[in-house]
């Protein structure tokens, strides 16, 4: 029995398996409805050659004595030709009566195999039935997996996710969050070694900074694909001299939607398509959700590009008020005011619509309070409140 089924197993080995569709229970989709990053086959989906050896097994023990019933060794002989002519089982099916052993075995009367289906003898504990068989397809003609959706903000706080997996990033060192960071910020574009050395380790000598970068690059490979392939990392790349995070096509990036949907509105606004203009900036304000990494305070290597981008969601947001006043909207141009205010509190023009949409509201009371909120910034900043300026202001 021994030498028997080695050598039918060695048979059943060397057969070819098919692989499963990408669309199978075995691989999971991508963008926003993947679940998790899939790492292959999960245990309930075993390839077909790995349940065609467990039958072989099952056929073997039930030939050789295993039952003593002839109809299940007569099917078991079936299954047993079947798996050794070569072809392979796409789809199995076991159907299991609740409450009875497995092992406990009584006969159904067997029907007869066709062209298209095989059975073997059912028992009321359980059938196998093989439900279609056929050889393993081209590789060709099988689905790549497909890499899950990429999504990183860096306004209001720093956030990644892969898939449906939020990357916990106190798992690694400081200096190799704050290096994602940089990177992240930089989206798409490469960052010198030099830009990274001098942003994070500013003092350390040239041998121990770059000892440092590569150890931090190499922490962040780690957490953020577990499971590549040695020496093929995919998301953080290096090009040349330079690091690269380098995202699939479909990633969100949410300064990048800010920027996009800025261009957009100005684009629309130049050809007279005022809705659309209106649409990108509410865009663009939806994106912007806070300060540019607010983890990393005063920090040199961002303050040009936090106070670009503030002032940039501040305009917008004034654009927008304006708009909602001019569409005959003053209760929503009230909240673009505002928002504009919340980005800028120094925001003359934000402050000058915010009293106006009050005003066209038929909020007074409102609108006065407005006045003195803007002459108190004025004042602080040493302006005269009492110029004729300010007061054709509305």
């Amino acid at each position: 029995m021994d030498t028997n089924c080695h050598a039918l197993q060695r048979s059943e080995t060397n057969a070819a398996a098919p692989k499963p569709d990408a669309d199978s229970p075995g691989l999971h989709g991508v963008g926003e409805g993947a679940a998790h990053l899939a790492t292959g086959q999960e245990p309930a989906d075993l390839p077909a050659a790995d349940v065609g050896l467990r039958l072989l097994g099952i056929a073997l023990h039930l030939i050789q004595g295993g039952d003593e019933d002839d109809a299940i060794r007569t099917g078991a002989r079936r299954l047993l030709s079947l798996l050794d002519a070569d072809e392979q089982p796409t789809a199995i099916a076991a159907d299991i009566e609740p409450g009875v052993h497995p092992h406990q075995h009584r006969v159904d009367p067997p029907t007869t195999a066709t062209s298209s289906t095989t059975s073997a003898p059912a028992s009321a504990t359980g059938s196998v039935r093989l439900l279609s068989r056929r050889r393993p397809a081209p590789a060709t003609t099988h689905h790549t997996e497909r890499t899950p959706r990429v999504a990183i903000w860096c306004f209001g706080g720093f956030r990644m996710a892969i898939g449906h997996r939020t990357v916990d990033w106190m798992t690694i060192r400081p200096r190799a969050r704050a290096a994602m960071r940089l990177l992240a910020l930089h989206a798409g574009r490469p960052v010198h070694r030099e830009a990274l050395i001098e942003a994070l380790w500013p003092d350390a000598p040239p041998a121990s900074a770059t000892a440092n970068l590569q150890v931090a690059i190499s922490s962040l490979r780690g957490l953020l694909e577990p499971d590549r392939e040695r020496r093929k990392p995919q998301l953080v790349v290096r090009t040349g001299d330079a690091y690269l995070l380098n995202l699939p096509a479909d990633a969100y990036v949410d300064t990048l939607a800010f920027q996009s949907a800025l261009t957009g509105s100005r684009q629309a606004g130049a050809v007279g398509d005022t809705a659309t203009a209106v649409d990108g900036l509410r865009d663009a304000l939806a994106s912007y959700t806070g300060d540019l990494l607010p983890e990393d305070g005063p920090a040199e290597w961002l303050q040009q590009d936090r106070e670009m981008y503030r002032r940039q969601a501040a305009n917008a947001a004034a654009e927008l008020a304006t708009a909602e006043l001019a569409a005959g909207s003053p209760r929503e141009a009230v909240a673009a005011a505002e928002k504009c205010l919340v980005i800028d509190g120094f925001h003359d023009t934000g402050w000058q619509l915010l009293v106006r949409a009050y005003q066209r509201i038929g909020a007074p009371a409102a609108a006065e309070r407005a006045r003195r909120r803007y002459s108190a910034m004025l004042a602080e900043l040493g302006i005269d409140t009492d110029g004729p300026g300010l007061s054709g202001a509305w």
